[in-house]
């Protein structure tokens, strides 16, 4: 029966689907390769499509280009979390869904002005896993019904530094640990019988390993004449990021056994017999490298427009489970506006506030049965500041920290497979201070 879990497993992903379980996800398709990939940047990011590469802050940066870091002024603490409500269906059936967990935590300081000079750490998401799906054959004799179940992820704990070492260019780099642990059962339950052996078989991996990302940002400015003889400045960012493939090493268990199957639904299911158990075991799960490519442009604190491209080669891992690999592609769009950015002045705080949209598109990196599938998302995002008035060498300076606010519709999926609509809130705190400095509240 071993044999076998590999045809049930895509038997039961694509042909008929009853429940979905919530757990840190509650994709059916995280049951492919590593699971379902994070975005890996901040809660602001998702609010403009995931672009984030070559968009510069002095209060802010992102994880997914360590070369962000050297725009620093201000020591930056960020965290986040999320919370999605969606709906998973086939043509035949349907659930509802509804997950949350934490997104990230990190900080970064500038510790070198003049070179501009800066260093990160932080805790992200790289995967999620979680999926309960079960099938049932009520008009079989006896009945039955299968489940799969998986849980577990990726986590990325990084190190960042980043650096301008001429003017107008930004590089960085990153050493991250990769952890996590992904768990799997299939189950083949008969609940009114004794005449039938009920069946598992379970097993788990904890997965390490290191991989390095490298980044880098050229920045140019440019005048452009309006009307009545005003002149607007642009800056315009190009960005490059690359992260490299990365062996996971994982060690586990397996264990197999059958059980009397009414005891299963009443949540106690004795052991008749132990097929197979081995602790100890060996696994090696890859990462593959990734590359992106952006473009900003943008006007002081006012506006921002952003452009990114991110491939990730999965096409170069061997296929499992029976399910093949092509390379992961993201395309996004994402545009911010802070109506009235002068902090420095009380009053008017919707004008201070930042509105961003973003719009993603996703070829997603498994196939099942020969159908790729791809995934659709729509953003809108508040930035809400919080101003504080300090002087720094007799200087009045207002330091914005930001609460943020992101709304995304995802679409997931493809036609004949199952389909996800859901809707993912995140709320991040972006805190903003300046170390090493004496300095005057107001």
């Amino acid at each position: 029966m071993l044999k076998n879990k590999s045809y049930w497993t895509i038997l039961l992903v694509l042909v008929s689907v009853s429940s979905f379980g919530q757990l840190g996800t509650s994709s059916p398709y995280s049951f492919a390769g590593l699971g379902e990939l994070k975005q890996n940047g901040f809660t602001q990011h998702a609010a403009t499509g995931g672009a984030s590469i070559a968009q510069q802050s002095e209060n802010s940066f992102t994880p997914n280009n360590p070369a962000s870091l050297a725009s620093l002024k201000y020591t930056v603490f960020d965290i986040g979390a999320y919370m999605s409500m969606g709906r998973l269906s086939t043509e035949s059936e349907s659930a509802n869904t509804r997950t949350g967990n934490l997104s990230h935590f990190a900080m970064a300081f500038p510790f070198e002005t003049k070179r501009k000079m800066a260093m990160s750490f932080g805790l992200n998401q790289y995967s999620d896993v979680g999926y309960e799906i079960e099938n049932r054959f009520n008009n079989d004799t006896p009945s039955y019904y299968n489940i799969l179940r998986g849980n577990g992820g990726i986590h990325r704990l990084f190190l960042g530094y980043g650096v301008q070492p001429i003017k107008g260019l930004n590089i960085g780099a990153s050493v991250n640990y990769n952890f996590g642990s992904i768990q799997s059962a299939y189950a083949k339950i008969y609940p009114n019988t004794d005449a039938r052996f009920s069946f598992s078989d379970e097993t788990f991996f904890a997965y390490e390993g290191f991989d390095l990302d490298l980044g880098a940002q050229y920045t140019v400015y440019d005048s452009i004449r309006l009307a009545r003889k005003k002149s607007v400045t642009l800056k315009h960012t190009l960005a490059g990021a690359f992260n490299t493939r990365s062996n996971l090493n994982g060690e586990g268990y397996r264990y197999s056994e059958t059980f009397y199957g009414g005891d299963f639904d009443a949540g106690d299911p004795s052991t008749i017999d132990t097929i197979y158990y081995a602790d100890n075991l060996k696994n090696v799960n890859q990462k593959p490298l990734s590359f992106s490519l952006g473009y900003t442009v943008s006007h002081g604190n006012k506006w921002s427009l952003s452009a990114e491209m991110e491939r990730s080669m999965w096409s170069t891992i061997a296929p499992r489970d029976s399910i093949s690999y092509r390379n992961n592609e993201r395309y996004s769009l994402g545009f911010s506006i802070v109506p009235r950015p002068k902090y420095e002045e009380k009053g008017d705080f919707f004008g201070k506030v930042r509105y961003s949209a973003g719009l993603r598109y996703e070829n997603l990196y498994y196939v099942f049965n020969n159908t790729p599938s791809t995934e659709l998302g729509i953003s809108f995002g508040l930035g809400l500041p919080i101003v504080k008035s300090v002087r720094i060498v007799e200087e009045k300076v207002a330091i914005v920290s930001t609460i943020n606010i992101t709304l995304e519709y995802i679409k997931r999926g493809s036609t004949g497979l199952i389909q996800e609509d859901y809707f993912k809130i995140g709320l991040g705190l972006n805190l903003n201070d300046k170390w090493f400095t004496k300095r005057k509240y107001y």
